[in-house]
């Protein structure tokens, strides 16, 4: 088997899966990115093994959140692609008295667990109503969704947050929906 550009052997790449990728086109791309074969890019497998990943979060630094529209938010960095996690990040957010997300919009989905504290949640642009969340609740927010957290109370309002990578939001293509179960973990 050839690359149809290159017209380089392919035998020789081991272990190795097929992708179609119709919107790839015929040219060659770089041997780590693969070659392309008609409409089907082959697509070399990493040999890296990846291992599981351990950590305390009270190991992790507590960092002040340096974005636009963000007071008073620190957050703890616990997983993410640095520990081999291409899919998702894992953070811990703590919201001081007074403090508050930014005004946020974006691609990639989030799911938040709030561990301690009560909190507000603002579903839009507009000022209104706000969302009032507290210890073991859990939130969806979808792509696209306008979104705020906030905290009133001199308690800290701490929460985990699971968010997508935002490379897996960059094609028009939607996952096919799986159907509800519990025996995936």
């Amino acid at each position: 088997m050839e690359c149809d550009s290159c017209k380089s052997s392919l035998g020789g790449l081991g272990a190795a899966r097929l992708v179609r990728k119709p919107k790839y086109g015929l040219g060659h791309a770089p041997l780590d990115e693969g070659h392309q074969i008609g409409e089907v890019r082959l697509v070399q497998e990493t040999a890296r093994k990846q291992s599981i990943f351990t950590i305390n979060a009270f190991n992790v630094p507590l960092e002040d959140i340096a974005k636009n529209g963000a007071e008073k938010v620190r957050v703890r960095y616990l997983i993410d692609e640095r520990h081999g996690s291409g899919r998702f990040a894992l953070r811990l957010y703590a919201v001081e008295k007074g403090g508050h997300t930014p005004l946020d919009e974006h691609a990639y989905e989030h799911h938040v667990y709030v561990l301690s504290g009560r909190g507000l949640l603002r579903e839009s642009k507009e000022t209104g109503p706000m969302n009032p969340l507290q210890a073991g609740d859990t939130v969806f927010i979808p792509s696209q969704a306008v979104h705020q957290f906030s905290n009133e109370w001199d308690e800290p309002f701490v929460f985990l947050c699971v968010k997508g990578n935002p490379a897996l939001y960059l094609s028009n293509e939607q996952p096919t929906p799986s159907v509800p179960g519990r025996n995936y973990c």
